[in-house]
């Protein structure tokens, strides 16, 4: 059982490239991640094996039943009230893993979105497919959403892809990843299969691309070593021609003429002619060797080098309690020492969100606006619009870099000039680099993955973990938070009350 794909193209009806171009795969039961950045056809080719679209050319030989969970939740059908009903003992434990009640079924509009998540899930899990297709599952879900979801799809035993963004997720579930990139002639996707998990995977990649450019230099050098050879031969073999050669010689010069043919005879001169041959084979297999490895276009990855300003005194916040309606969070007192850097961590619902306002609120108390940046969870319109305004009143000098990192960040700059409508992952990519563009020295950031796909994230990770920044960061991206984080003030509820504390 495995899903074989055989010199796979496809286009969009719109698009004049082609996405895939005589791609070919097989995949195996277990847990394959389908990772890389936004638009580079993991969905596509997630939806051409679920059968909701069909290849230009090519084929795709799947198992008989395949479910595909999208990244949103569809109402529920009626062939689901089957499985809503089953009261089997595997059915039960199905539930109990997932965190599911009866209640839920009956107030499916009411849910939240991990909770939907979930149902989906179980609704999913419950038809026993031969192949599962997961598009983010993690969206929406608190730290224990997520490990109630693991362990739930630890136990299936098909032919499971996982398309998603969280590396401590995928790296929970997935032996084999394929990164999609756009880096391919015209355009195409190339997928790098790599019988790793995803964190292991993409630093086996970024040792395959610094080998690949490593390669392209030696190669480069060497050629160009090899074409300056070439050339003095080139300048030898067209004097020795001229030596050789009787037109300028007198056909009454029987001396002149003598020693050309005696000279002709002893070969002397091939000698350059021959070396001259071995070195023009050596520089078109060169030239060869180099257009191949030149129909594969490498990115430049990672972030330009930032500075920002500093701090030289640490924020103080409480204690002190911060209500809204219903609730009240009371928080200890948490000391934010300058280029420190820290994790606000719990479940959905507990006031993560509400703390950060209060933080900010004392951080541009304290050091002013130009000092302080705060990197919403979410966008309204008139948010867009004000971050698009930025971008577009840039200097040229300014407006350079970021489209610069943004290129490196696998986005399209033309569409934030052309007033194309903007993906929140893209206008969370540009919001961040605007702000880093005004040298901040205290960042806080609530939930920059939400939308962000994976390159990007590592982009952003890499350079944050390498800045003096003071940096506040909410996120459920366990990788991340471990990547940049050393201190955690943890938040926890009861009921109406909840307590932010600062962990030893």
């Amino acid at each position: 059982m495995s899903i074989i794909i055989s010199s796979l193209s496809f286009s969009y009806p719109e698009q004049s490239a082609r996405l895939f171009e005589s791609l070919s795969l097989t995949i195996h039961p277990g847990w394959t991640a389908f990772a890389g950045a936004n638009g580079s056809g993991k969905t596509t080719l997630a939806l051409l094996i679920d059968g909701r679209l069909a290849p230009d050319s090519g084929s795709i030989r799947t198992p008989s039943s395949v479910v595909y969970c999208p990244q949103l939740f569809e109402d529920i059908g009626l062939d689901d009230y089957q499985y809503l009903y089953d009261y089997s003992a595997e059915a039960l434990e199905l539930r109990r893993r997932l965190g599911l009640d009866d209640g839920m079924f009956q107030r499916t509009d009411s849910l939240s979105g991990g909770e939907k998540k979930r149902l989906q899930l179980f609704l999913a899990l419950s038809r026993h497919p031969e192949v599962l297709i997961l598009d983010e599952p993690t969206n929406h879900l608190d730290e224990d959403g997520r490990q109630l979801i693991a362990s739930a799809l630890s136990t299936y035993k098909g032919i499971g892809i996982l398309i998603s963004h969280d590396r401590a997720f995928m790296d929970s579930l997935v032996t084999r990843t394929l990164i999609f990139s756009r880096e391919g002639g015209d355009g195409c996707v190339v997928v790098d299969d790599i019988p790793l998990a995803a964190s292991e995977a993409f630093r086996e990649r970024e040792a395959r691309r610094g080998s690949l450019l490593a390669q392209r230099r030696r190669l480069g050098q060497e050629l160009g070593r090899i074409r300056t050879l070439e050339a003095g031969l080139q300048s030898q073999a067209e004097a020795s021609a001229r030596r050789l050669s009787k037109k300028t010689v007198s056909p009454k010069d029987h001396d002149a003429q003598g020693r050309i043919d005696a000279a002709r005879l002893s070969g002397k001169d091939r000698g350059v002619g021959d070396r001259k041959k071995a070195v023009s084979s050596r520089r078109e297999d060169l030239e060869a060797s180099l257009g191949q490895l030149d129909q594969v276009r490498l990115r430049k990855s990672g972030l330009a080098a930032k500075s920002f300003q500093s701090l030289h005194s640490a924020l103080t916040v409480g204690p002190c309690v911060v209500e809204v309606p219903g609730y009240s969070l009371s928080v200890d007192e948490l000391v934010f020492p300058p280029s420190s850097r820290t994790a606000l961590v719990g479940d959905n619902g507990v006031g993560k969100s509400l703390l950060v306002h209060r933080i900010a609120q004392e951080a541009v108390q304290r050091w002013g606006r130009e000092k302080v940046v705060v990197l919403a969870q979410e966008y309204g319109d008139e948010d867009v619009e004000a971050v698009v305004s930025r971008f577009r009143c840039l200097d040229d000098r300014m407006r350079a870099a970021i489209v610069s990192d943004l290129y490196r960040l696998s986005s399209t700059p033309e569409s934030f000039l052309s007033g194309q409508a903007i993906s929140p992952g893209e206008l969370r990519k540009l919001d961040f680099l605007l702000s880093l563009s005004s040298q901040p020295a205290f960042l806080i950031m609530d939930e920059p993955g939400n939308h962000l796909d994976i390159t990007s994230l590592m982009a952003m990770e890499e350079m944050l973990s390498s800045s003096d920044l003071t940096l506040v960061l909410v996120s459920h991206d366990e990788a991340l938070r471990k990547a940049l984080c050393s201190r955690t003030v943890r938040l926890v509820r009861e009921g109406r009350r909840g307590r932010a504390f600062m962990e030893a």
